[in-house]
């Protein structure tokens, strides 16, 4: 193969789409067995978006849960968007953005006086106390409950598919570890990132449906997610 066998400039950019569009497709086949996880992630996703967007009330102030619950939305629904294109690393990379976050608002339910402090710091502070490894130390020391990513899954996140090490390959869990460049379909790497997103996204979601007195949304989340237990257990 040679260098004028791969399109260059705009040309190339339409292959992209091309070949995303392709990989939807294949997609959808694997959708089809996962109708409980779309169900729960959607759901999960609804009532983040109906907080964000003060759409049933707005409790006025400074908005905080407000945009948190914006970016949880706008993050996991371009990771769903990724992974249906076949970039799993890229959307699992998002998926840990969102463990990160969540965190933060468990640490609003445990310890007020830190969230306040976290509200009026700089950029210093945020970063010498609040990191992601410190707020996950002040959850642990409440209660480990409080903890929805916790460290082993921080830790394998960050090591699989952010930072990068002399053994990164992109998307290097598919097509047997080789790794392959541009978005690919594999339905166990699919199911993979539907489902460590959508655990994630309904853990913060029912925290966020009691926050904001959506306790028919909270009863929605937790009916899917008891139905999905019930069926594994079979």
């Amino acid at each position: 193969m040679t260098t004028m066998d791969i399109p260059s400039g705009a040309e190339h950019l339409d292959g992209v789409v091309r070949a995303s569009i392709i990989v939807r497709q294949q997609s959808a086949e694997t959708l089809a067995t996962l109708s409980d996880e779309r169900e729960l992630l959607g759901t999960s996703l609804s009532a983040l978006y109906q907080v964000a967007t003060c759409h049933r009330k707005c409790f006025g102030g400074g908005h905080v849960l407000e945009a948190l619950s914006g970016r949880i939305y706008n993050l996991a629904t371009s990771a769903y968007q990724l992974a249906l294109s076949g970039f799993y690393d890229e959307a699992l990379n998002l998926t840990r953005s969102i463990g990160e976050i969540a965190n933060l608002i468990s640490l609003s339910v445990v310890d007020k006086t830190a969230l306040a402090e976290w509200l009026a710091s700089d950029t210093k502070t945020r970063i010498t106390k609040f990191s992601p490894a410190k707020i996950r130390k002040v959850l642990e020391a409440h209660d480990s409950g409080f903890v929805i990513a916790n460290k082993d899954w921080y830790s394998d996140f960050c090591e699989k598919y952010t930072h990068v090490t002399p053994q990164t390959r992109p998307n290097m869990h598919t097509s047997g570890g080789s790794g392959h460049v541009g978005g690919i379909h594999e339905a166990s790497s699919l199911k993979k990132v539907l489902g460590e997103l959508t655990t994630i996204v309904a853990s913060v979601s029912m925290l966020v449906s009691k926050y904001a007195d959506l306790d028919d949304m909270f009863d929605d989340i937790a009916s899917i997610v008891r139905n999905i237990a019930v069926d594994n257990a079979k």
